[in-house]
């Protein structure tokens, strides 16, 4: 197949990074440019209003920690925006642009800054109420339950009747997958099972090689974002049209071999 037998649309979302995407990676980035070469106080500071401290929630000014439970709610968002370094930065973006794109363009940009955030402010309270009393006065940090969040919410029309690869069957066409459905869908249990036991296992091979990257991996929000992403895109999203005009969740793939 010719680059000229693609369809024209198709080739534009192809190579076409929604704004909203570039809106929020160019934050993501400039709060890591900070962190990577502003003095120590200021990086400190960064962290200790923006990071996600479980103490904040369970034991008010513990450590010294300032704002208590209010600064805690700002930081259910705010901590989406901070990483420990370059690879942790660069990772969630390039998964923020490969499941997040194909998100933000079914939805809409106000619709998608929604559901990000929501699954930000889910990983985080999944986070800290799974986290040991050990553990509340270290920092969450990063986008991953926004990034886990798209994932899960990609799912719900990643795997269509039809083929998904489909030049011609665009993500603002597929089907979204009923929820109750999704057990009954073999591809997306499969996807959801590994990722969700390759999350566990790295998260509790942490404190088993000390040191090391996964020893910080907070996989607990993942899971709390990637099911919120998972639930909560069939409640956001505007019901899109069907095949005959009217409001539906139909694509050609449900009806074009049938009576």
């Amino acid at each position: 197949m010719s680059q000229n037998d693609i369809p024209s649309d198709a080739r534009e979302l192809a190579f076409h990074v929604p704004r909203i995407i570039v809106f929020l990676a160019v934050i993501i980035l400039t709060f890591q440019l900070i962190m990577q070469f502003a003095e120590g106080p200021l990086s400190l500071m960064l962290i200790v209003e923006m990071a996600l401290f479980p103490a904040r929630f369970f034991a008010e000014n513990m450590g010294g920690l300032p704002g208590g439970l209010g600064q805690g709610i700002f930081s259910l968002v705010s901590y989406g925006f901070l990483h420990s370094g370059w690879s942790h930065c660069l990772i969630n973006l390039v998964w923020l642009v490969a499941f997040g794109a194909p998100v933000a363009r079914r939805l809409g940009a106000r619709r998608f800054l929604v559901l990000y955030l929501a699954c930000i402010v889910a990983g985080g309270l999944v986070q800290i109420f799974s986290a040991d009393e050990e553990a509340w006065l270290v920092p969450i940090i990063g986008a991953s339950a926004g990034v886990s969040g798209m994932m899960g919410a990609a799912t719900r029309f990643a795997f269509p009747e039809t083929r998904w690869l489909d030049p011609a069957t665009t993500a603002q066409r597929r089907r979204l997958l009923p929820i109750l459905d999704v057990p009954k869908r073999p591809p997306v249990m499969m996807f959801i099972g590994v990722w969700v036991v390759i999350n566990v296992a790295f998260g509790l091979a942490g404190p088993l090689v000390a040191g090391t990257m996964s020893a910080n991996i907070a996989w607990q929000a993942h899971l709390g974002g990637f099911f919120s992403g998972l639930l909560l895109i069939g409640l956001i999203e505007k019901p899109p049209l069907s095949p005959s005009g009217g409001p539906g969740n139909v694509d050609y793939g449900d009806w074009k071999d049938r009576d």
